[in-house]
Protein backbone atom coordinates (compact mmCIF):
# COMPACT_ATOMS: atom_id res chain seq x y z
CA UNK A 1 0.00 0.00 0.00
CA UNK A 2 2.90 1.98 0.73
CA UNK A 3 4.59 1.69 -2.02
CA UNK A 4 1.20 2.07 -4.42
CA UNK A 5 0.60 5.62 -2.75
CA UNK A 6 4.56 6.60 -3.36
CA UNK A 7 4.08 5.61 -7.08
CA UNK A 8 0.81 7.14 -7.85
CA UNK A 9 1.42 10.43 -5.98
CA UNK A 10 5.30 10.46 -8.75
CA UNK A 11 3.07 9.92 -11.23
CA UNK A 12 0.82 12.81 -10.05
CA UNK A 13 3.36 15.13 -9.95
CA UNK A 14 4.96 14.08 -13.28
CA UNK A 15 2.11 13.73 -15.18
CA UNK A 16 0.15 16.91 -13.66
CA UNK A 17 3.09 19.09 -14.11
CA UNK A 18 2.32 22.08 -16.56
CA UNK A 19 4.79 24.25 -18.10
CA UNK A 20 3.81 28.05 -18.42
CA UNK A 21 2.60 29.41 -22.26
CA UNK A 22 6.14 30.42 -24.33
CA UNK A 23 5.43 34.18 -25.17
CA UNK A 24 7.53 34.94 -28.45
CA UNK A 25 7.95 38.76 -27.22
CA UNK A 26 8.04 38.16 -23.41
CA UNK A 27 4.83 40.25 -22.91
CA UNK A 28 1.67 38.99 -21.26
CA UNK A 29 -1.59 39.48 -22.80
CA UNK A 30 -3.47 42.56 -21.89
CA UNK A 31 -0.80 43.33 -18.85
CA UNK A 32 1.38 46.77 -19.39
CA UNK A 33 5.04 46.42 -19.12
CA UNK A 34 6.06 49.66 -17.51
CA UNK A 35 9.33 51.58 -17.32
CA UNK A 36 8.83 54.66 -15.38
CA UNK A 37 12.50 57.17 -14.79
CA UNK A 38 12.63 60.68 -14.36
CA UNK A 39 13.98 60.80 -18.16
CA UNK A 40 12.27 57.58 -19.78
CA UNK A 41 9.13 56.37 -19.86
CA UNK A 42 8.25 52.94 -21.57
CA UNK A 43 4.54 51.12 -22.38
CA UNK A 44 4.57 48.02 -24.05
CA UNK A 45 1.38 46.16 -24.94
CA UNK A 46 0.06 42.79 -26.28
CA UNK A 47 -3.50 43.52 -26.40
CA UNK A 48 -6.13 41.34 -27.47
CA UNK A 49 -10.14 42.71 -27.06
CA UNK A 50 -8.78 44.97 -24.64
CA UNK A 51 -11.25 46.99 -22.78
CA UNK A 52 -9.71 49.33 -20.12
CA UNK A 53 -8.41 52.43 -19.08
CA UNK A 54 -4.64 53.21 -17.41
CA UNK A 55 -3.58 56.18 -15.74
CA UNK A 56 0.04 56.35 -15.22
CA UNK A 57 1.98 59.30 -13.30
CA UNK A 58 5.42 59.82 -15.18
CA UNK A 59 8.86 60.84 -13.02
CA UNK A 60 9.70 62.62 -15.26
CA UNK A 61 11.97 65.78 -14.63
CA UNK A 62 12.84 68.34 -17.29
CA UNK A 63 13.82 71.59 -18.04
CA UNK A 64 13.11 73.86 -20.31
CA UNK A 65 16.12 73.55 -22.25
CA UNK A 66 14.80 69.53 -22.76
CA UNK A 67 13.91 68.05 -25.50
CA UNK A 68 11.14 65.06 -25.65
CA UNK A 69 11.79 62.19 -27.76
CA UNK A 70 8.72 59.99 -28.52
CA UNK A 71 8.52 56.81 -30.20
CA UNK A 72 5.37 55.05 -31.16
CA UNK A 73 4.66 51.75 -32.89
CA UNK A 74 2.06 49.75 -33.48
CA UNK A 75 1.98 46.72 -35.10
CA UNK A 76 -0.21 43.13 -35.59
CA UNK A 77 -3.56 45.69 -35.32
CA UNK A 78 -7.12 44.35 -36.17
CA UNK A 79 -10.05 46.13 -35.73
CA UNK A 80 -13.71 46.39 -35.42
CA UNK A 81 -15.97 49.23 -36.14
CA UNK A 82 -16.64 49.91 -32.64
CA UNK A 83 -12.49 50.33 -31.71
CA UNK A 84 -11.81 53.70 -30.36
CA UNK A 85 -8.72 53.64 -28.22
CA UNK A 86 -6.57 56.20 -27.27
CA UNK A 87 -3.21 57.43 -25.75
CA UNK A 88 -3.02 60.98 -24.09
CA UNK A 89 -0.22 63.24 -22.74
CA UNK A 90 -0.54 65.55 -20.31
CA UNK A 91 2.00 67.92 -18.68
CA UNK A 92 2.27 69.04 -14.77
CA UNK A 93 -0.11 71.71 -15.64
CA UNK A 94 -2.98 69.07 -16.82
CA UNK A 95 -2.65 70.68 -20.58
CA UNK A 96 -2.96 67.92 -23.11
CA UNK A 97 0.35 67.33 -25.07
CA UNK A 98 -1.16 64.83 -27.71
CA UNK A 99 -3.89 62.90 -28.23
CA UNK A 100 -3.35 60.12 -30.63
CA UNK A 101 -6.34 57.44 -31.63
CA UNK A 102 -5.27 54.10 -32.42
CA UNK A 103 -6.38 53.34 -35.59
CA UNK A 104 -4.12 51.38 -37.48
CA UNK A 105 -0.21 50.28 -37.94
CA UNK A 106 1.84 53.08 -37.54
CA UNK A 107 5.35 54.05 -36.80
CA UNK A 108 6.19 57.19 -35.41
CA UNK A 109 9.19 59.49 -34.34
CA UNK A 110 9.16 62.91 -33.14
CA UNK A 111 10.76 65.38 -31.24
CA UNK A 112 10.17 68.47 -29.20
CA UNK A 113 11.18 71.00 -26.97
CA UNK A 114 9.82 70.77 -23.43
CA UNK A 115 9.63 74.81 -22.98
CA UNK A 116 6.75 74.65 -25.90
CA UNK A 117 5.07 71.90 -23.94
CA UNK A 118 5.73 71.74 -20.78
CA UNK A 119 6.84 68.53 -18.55
CA UNK A 120 5.51 65.36 -19.42
CA UNK A 121 3.22 64.65 -16.18
CA UNK A 122 0.50 61.99 -16.97
CA UNK A 123 -0.47 59.41 -19.63
CA UNK A 124 -3.87 57.61 -20.36
CA UNK A 125 -4.28 54.74 -22.35
CA UNK A 126 -8.14 54.77 -23.07
CA UNK A 127 -8.79 50.70 -24.55
CA UNK A 128 -11.99 49.89 -26.31
CA UNK A 129 -11.56 46.50 -27.85
CA UNK A 130 -8.19 47.13 -28.59
CA UNK A 131 -5.92 44.30 -30.66
CA UNK A 132 -2.32 44.99 -31.06
CA UNK A 133 1.02 45.17 -30.08
CA UNK A 134 1.71 48.33 -28.76
CA UNK A 135 5.05 50.09 -28.12
CA UNK A 136 5.63 53.55 -26.51
CA UNK A 137 8.90 55.22 -25.49
CA UNK A 138 9.24 59.24 -24.11
CA UNK A 139 12.76 60.01 -23.60
CA UNK A 140 13.62 63.27 -22.43
CA UNK A 141 17.04 64.81 -23.32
Amino acid sequence: MFIKFHLVSFIILIFGCVEPPDYDDGLLLNIPAIINEVDYFSLSLNAEDLTENYIWELEFESENEDTLFTSLVVKDFSSISSDSTFLKLYNSNNAEIFNIHISGQTTSISDIAIEYIGNPARLELIAAKLNCILDLQLIKQ
